[in-house]
Formats: C-alpha cells, sequence, structure tokens
C-alpha cells in the first residue's frame, strides 16, 4: 500500500532531519562529542547484537573483518564524531544542509573513480546543489561578525568531511556488494568496541550529567537514528520501491525549520534560500537516480 509507503518515507525525513537539532540540545545539555557517541554506539550496540551474532561473528556476518573494519572506520564512532563534532562550532541548520548537499557530490564522484560508474548528477540538480551552499556560506560570512557564525566554518569543513566519509562507505558498500542489514549490525556492534575505551578515559563523569538530557541522546541517536530509521526506511523501499530514496530530499527543510522553531536559531533568507535550493537539487539527483533504477 503507496499510502504506508509514505508514511514510512516522512517519518524516516523527520528522525534524520531533526538528528542534528537532537544532539544540539545534548550540548546545551553539557554533553560532548565523546558523550553522544557512547550513548548512540551502547544502546544501537546492544540492540543489534543478536541478529550480529546469529548472522555469524566470526565472519563480521558476512562481510568479513577486514571489510568491517573499513567500513567501521568510516561510519561507525569516528564518523559521528566528525559529524556531530561539527555542531560544536556551526549552527545545526548548516549542518541540515551543508551534510545533504555534498553527500551526492562525492558519492557520485567517488562512484565514478572506484566503481566506473558514470552515476553523474543532472545538470539542474548539481546547479542547485552547488548555489544552495554557496548562498548559505555567503550569509555565513556576512554574519561572521556574531558570536554564533564567527567559527561557522569550522563545523562546516567537519559536516563536508562526514559527507565525504559517508560517500566513501556507500560505494564500498555496493563495490563490495555487502548485505546492508548486514553492514548496520557490523557498524553498530563494532561500535561497543568503543565503550571501553570511553569509559576508561572519561570514568563516571557522564552519570553525573543530567538524566533525562541522556536518556532522551540514548533513545533517539540509539535507538532512532541508529536501527528505527533504517527499518522504517527499508520499508518505505518495499512499498515505494526506489522512489522511496526521494524523501531525503526534505531533510534539508526539516532540519531548518526545526533548527529555527526548536533552537530558536536566526532564520535568514540565505538560510530560507539555501534550504529551497537544495532540497531542489536532492529532488531532482534523486529522481533520476530512481528513474535509473
Amino acid at each position: 500500500m503507496e499510502l504506508m509507503g509514505l508514511v514510512y518515507g516522512l517519518l524516516v525525513a523527520l528522525i534524520w532531519g531533526a538528528q542534528p537539532v537532537v544532539a544540539s540540545f545534548g550540548y546545551r545539555a553539557s554533553l560532548d562529542i565523546f558523550d553522544l557517541t557512547v550513548l548512540r554506539f551502547t544502546v544501537s550496540g546492544l540492540i543489534m547484537l543478536p541478529f550480529f551474532i546469529k548472522a555469524g561473528a566470526k565472519n563480521a556476518a558476512g562481510t568479513g573483518w577486514p571489510r568491517a573494519l573499513v567500513l567501521l572506520l568510516l561510519a561507525g564512532p569516528l564518523y559521528n564524531m566528525v559529524l556531530v563534532g561539527g555542531l560544536h562550532w556551526a549552527p545545526a541548520s548548516h549542518s541540515s544542509l551543508i551534510y545533504p548537499a555534498f553527500t551526492p557530490l562525492f558519492t557520485s564522484l567517488l562512484a565514478k573513480l572506484m566503481l566506473d560508474k558514470r552515476e553523474g548528477i543532472p545538470m539542474l540538480g548539481l546547479g542547485l546543489l552547488l548555489t544552495g551552499v554557496v548562498v548559505v556560506k555567503a550569509g555565513s560570512i556576512l554574519q561572521a561578525p556574531s558570536a554564533a557564525y564567527a567559527q561557522a566554518w569550522r563545523g562546516d569543513l567537519l559536516f563536508m568531511l562526514a559527507a565525504l566519509m559517508w560517500s566513501f562507505y556507500t560505494v564500498l558498500m555496493r563495490r563490495w556488494n555487502t548485505s546492508p542489514l548486514s553492514v548496520v549490525s557490523v557498524i553498530q556492534v563494532g561500535g561497543l568496541l568503543y565503550v571501553p575505551v570511553y569509559f576508561y578515559f572519561a570514568g563516571t563523569s557522564l552519570f553525573q550529567l543530567d538524566a533525562g538530557a541522556i536518556a532522551v541522546q540514548a533513545v533517539y541517536q540509539g535507538l532512532l537514528v541508529s536501527v528505527v530509521s533504517v527499518l522504517l526506511f527499508n520499508l518505505a523501499v518495499k512499498q515505494l520501491g526506489a522512489k522511496a530514496s526521494m524523501f531525503t530530499a526534505l531533510m534539508p527543510i526539516v532540519g531548518v525549520s526545526l533548527a529555527v522553531l526548536v533552537l530558536g536559531e536566526t532564520m535568514t533568507m540565505s538560510l530560507l534560500l539555501g534550504a529551497m535550493l537544495i532540497s531542489g537539487g536532492l529532488f531532482f539527483s534523486l529522481r533520476q537516480g530512481a528513474r535509473q533504477q
């Protein structure tokens, strides 16, 4: 039933789009990137552990440990620290725009280099994506004297690096023809390796922070983002096919709207225009991909 597919897709866009906003709340509650990362992978790792064991821990759920370690490096705790770390300097609205804009650009380039496949973004989509990023950055530069935006470029660079890491991860998954669910379990369970390292250096300081804030981050990042959204996206794909990927075009609009309404970030013309341009660029780019599939 396509109606349910639409519901699943909208929920995925909401969960993914709200991620930087929720992480920013963690910062406001004195949680840092190391705290947020340990909360995410403790929850998601324990949830996925039974599947990982059933699929075969000896060979990393069929992925093979050498490849699994590479994927874990690209999409595990380090990736989360880079993505969430950008919020230390840049507003959540920048994460909602820059990361999804550069991900398809990097993925298209890497697919050509590593898979020898032309998955070119249509010129209209490419133009909208790049123009959207330029508009957002131009607005940020004009606001640079403001304390909230003076160091935004540092965070923006981290969002771009996170997009590059994720693009490498997705292209390698295709090159190695790995099972998506198996890889998800490898990433989440592999992330548990970070937990003892964290507590060795941080001790029990985490438990001295607000329990409510800890619970929100653990449930949202560890359950909703890492597990539930993946399941919902798979259900959307089952109902709608490749068209389901176009729901990610809503992420910039969702993210910017929530950043303004919930976090109180300033809605500027550059942000509004940038969000519209990037969402449009994602839509046209993903629509071509859906047609090709």
